[in-house]
C-alpha cells in the first residue's frame, strides 16, 4: 500500500549538507574519532551559519561496506549561507584549516540535500543508526525515484524510533549526474535492535523491494552513533 507522505521536504527550503570523512592513515581509528570529537568539533562549531552541526561516528556493525569513517552534518538556511558560510574566517581559517589534521582530504564527498522526516522520534547516543548512500535504479527518473522512496518503500520496521530521507538537490544535477541521489538514516536502540529489525519479516520484505527502484550494486552503508556539537535551532 502507498502510504501519502508529502514531496514537500521537512524545513522547507532548508539545505542538509552530508560530508562523508575518512581518516588520515597515520591515525587509527580510536585517535581520529578522540580528534574529531574532541579537538576539531568546538573550531567548526564556532562557524556562525550552522543552524546544526551533528557529528556521526562509524561503530563496528557486519555488512556495512562503505568506505567512509563517519560522516559530518550540518544545517544551513539556504545556498546563499553555504556560500557565505565558505567565505567566512571561522569556516577557511578554522575549520577547514583543520581538517588536514585528521582527514584524508583526497577520501571525501560532499552532498547537498532537502529532509523529509518519514518517522519522527529521538535522535543521538546512545542510539545507533545505519547511514545509506543511495543512487537510483538505471532507467529510473529522478522523479520517479523520489516519489517510490517517499511514497512505497517501507519504513515499518520493528524497533525503528526515527527514519529521515535526505535528497539530494535539484541544484547538483545541473553539470553532472551525481554519484548518489540521496541518503537514508534509521535510527534503533542499539545495534542488536537494528539487526533484529533487518532480519524480522518487515526487513526481508523492505530488502526485497530495494530493487525495484535502487541500483544495489551502487549501495553504500555504515552504521555510527551521534555526536550533538550543535543542536538544532
Amino acid at each position: 500500500m502507498k502510504r501519502q507522505v508529502s514531496l514537500i521536504p521537512v524545513g522547507g527550503t532548508m539545505i542538509h549538507i552530508h560530508y562523508f570523512i575518512t581518516r588520515k592513515e597515520s591515525l587509527d581509528e580510536a585517535a581520529f574519532h578522540r580528534y574529531w570529537r574532541e579537538t576539531h568539533g568546538p573550531i567548526a562549531g564556532r562557524i556562525k551559519q550552522l543552524r546544526m552541526y551533528v557529528q556521526s561516528h562509524r561503530i563496528p556493525y557486519a555488512g556495512t561496506n562503505s568506505t567512509y569513517d563517519g560522516e559530518a552534518e550540518v544545517l544551513i538556511d539556504s545556498l546563499d549561507t553555504l556560500a557565505e558560510m565558505r567565505k567566512s574566517p571561522e569556516y577557511l581559517d578554522g575549520a577547514l584549516a583543520d581538517e588536514r589534521n585528521f582527514i584524508d582530504l583526497k577520501r571525501v564527498e560532499w552532498m547537498a540535500t532537502r529532509d523529509h522526516e518519514i518517522v519522527t522520534g529521538p535522535t543521538a547516543s546512545p542510539l545507533v543508526k545505519g547511514v545509506y548512500q543511495l543512487k537510483r535504479m538505471p532507467g529510473m527518473s529522478l522523479h520517479e525515484f523520489r516519489k517510490y522512496w517517499i511514497e512505497v518503500h517501507g519504513s515499518k520496521l520493528p524497533g525503528l524510533r526515527r527514519y529521515v530521507q535526505s535528497h539530494l538537490i535539484d541544484e547538483a544535477y545541473l553539470y553532472a549526474e551525481p554519484h548518489y541521489d540521496g541518503v537514508a538514516q534509521l535510527w534503533f536502540e542499539n545495534a542488536d535492535a537494528m539487526r533484529a529489525a533487518f532480519e524480522s519479516p518487515q526487513g526481508k520484505a523492505l530488502a526485497a523491494d530495494g530493487p525495484k527502484f535502487i541500483d544495489t550494486s551502487a549501495l553504500r552503508y555504515f552504521v555510527a552513533r551521534e555526536h550533538v556539537v550543535i543542536p538544532q535551532r
